[in-house]
């Protein structure tokens, strides 16, 4: 039987008591693997599209927006999440 949890590290010790109240008694092996964003962000047919358009967007030079403030930033960013 394989069971996989993915989790965040903040979550180890209550997942660690799920593991021992699910395999009482038994000998178990636990793999680590640290979650690589880029896999997670092409996993979804969607999001690979809007990351595969972004890359080549920079690579074209296309797209791209500039800055002169922290706050300028900020600001574009928050008209923009109100169009959404």
């Amino acid at each position: 039987m394989v069971t996989t949890y993915k989790l965040n590290t903040r979550e180890l010790e209550s997942a660690f008591e799920s593991i021992k109240a699910t395999y009482p008694n038994q000998v178990v092996e636990i793999e680590i693997r640290e979650q690589d964003t880029t896999e997670y962000l092409l996993s979804s047919s969607a999001n690979r599209k809007h990351l595969l358009e972004s890359i080549k967007n920079i690579e074209e030079g296309k797209n791209l927006a500039s800055f002169e403030t922290l706050e300028d930033l900020i600001k574009a960013e928050e008209e923009h999440n109100k169009k959404r």
